[in-house]
């Protein structure tokens, strides 16, 4: 598969670096208003940078697109690659509404267009992990889910910076952060069905927010707890609760240090088992299987219909967030 790329942030650049060796994606060409030819990533990894957003998606030599572009760009540059039949990957959030989402994905579903979506974390080895343990029901039935995803890198940032501006990423670290935890959640429990969210402006100055905590149920009953810093140093952990036992997943670092994820299992005999699981190339793993499944060769997990429950999440965190009331999802 002949790929380019949309947007060439820090995000941008490393799906470039992580892609650089596979075997089915290779990145051909590359654009960003606000990046110059000159830059070192189309001469380090021999990315041809003569082509915008729109000569990209009618260059018959490119069979996708991938998009790390701000997200207020997304649906448009969705529907238009889409309709001129580019397989197409957008970085999360996809959408930040219900029904740009739906238009998104009817616009993929009308062009045969798999939509590859940038939660590379349901390939990180302890979640996947996990994964099995509750498909082989090792933990019963599951009573409650609780997680935290937190960080200060966004505190470096100039404040103007789009990943501060609440227009375009709003709900604090929902969109940036929060947002995989919530596909997460979505994976093992479905949609969700009620959601009450707050945030605060406490190291930031209003209408800035650095701390989004929330309370989730879901339409399986079983009820989940979310919480989002931007203004503290990294903290991971993910923790599942059954009436077999429970799990918690911790982690020390972000994903651009090398650092394994701490696995503890607790069975119902009160008995805890402590594994390690090391770091492995999640982002490569994610492009190369939607890779795969645009060419028939298996099924990409990440299915349409949970980009949309998690889309839905997400407006509802929002809204919730906004106007301090319980959002209730249809």
């Amino acid at each position: 598969m002949r790929a380019a790329v949309i947007g060439l942030g820090w995000w941008g650049k490393q799906i470039i670096k992580c892609l650089h060796d596979s075997k089915k994606i290779e990145i051909t060409h590359a654009f960003d208003p606000m990046i110059g030819e000159s830059d070192s990533i189309f001469s380090e990894y021999s990315v041809n940078p003569k082509l915008d957003f729109h000569g990209i998606i009618a260059a018959e030599d490119i069979d996708a697109v991938i998009l790390a572009t701000p997200n207020q760009f997304h649906e448009e540059q969705v529907i238009a690659a889409a309709n001129h039949g580019k397989q197409v990957f957008c970085e999360k959030p996809v959408a930040l509404k219900y029904e740009s989402i739906k238009r998104m994905a009817d616009a993929c579903n009308n062009n045969n267009v798999i939509l590859g979506v940038g939660h590379e974390r349901r390939w990180e080895p302890a979640m996947v992990r996990l994964r099995e343990m509750l498909d082989n029901n090792l933990l019963g039935k599951i009573l409650h889910m609780e997680t935290n995803f937190s960080h200060d890198i966004f505190m470096k940032l100039d404040r103007n910076n789009w990943r501060l501006d609440p227009n375009s990423a709003p709900a604090g670290g929902m969109t940036a952060l929060g947002i995989h935890l919530s596909d997460f959640f979505v994976s093992f429990l479905g949609p969700a069905s009620r959601i009450y969210a707050k945030t605060g402006s406490i190291v930031l100055e209003h209408p800035q927010k650095d701390t989004l905590s929330v309370n989730l149920r879901f339409k399986n009953n079983v009820t989940a707890s979310l919480a989002v810093m931007i203004s503290t140093p990294f903290y991971g952990r993910f923790t599942v609760f059954g009436e077999e036992g429970w799990v918690e997943i911790r982690e020390v670092s972000n994903v651009d240090v090398d650092d394994p994820a701490e696995f503890i299992y607790c069975n119902k005999m009160g008995k805890r088992i402590v594994e390690e699981y090391s770091v492995v190339n999640t982002v490569k793993m994610n492009f190369e299987e939607w890779a795969d499944a645009v060419e028939g060769r298996g099924n990409y997990r990440i299915t349409i219909d949970e980009i949309i429950a998690n889309v839905q999440i997400l407006e509802s965190i929002i809204n919730s967030s906004n106007s301090n009331q319980i959002v209730d999802l249809n």
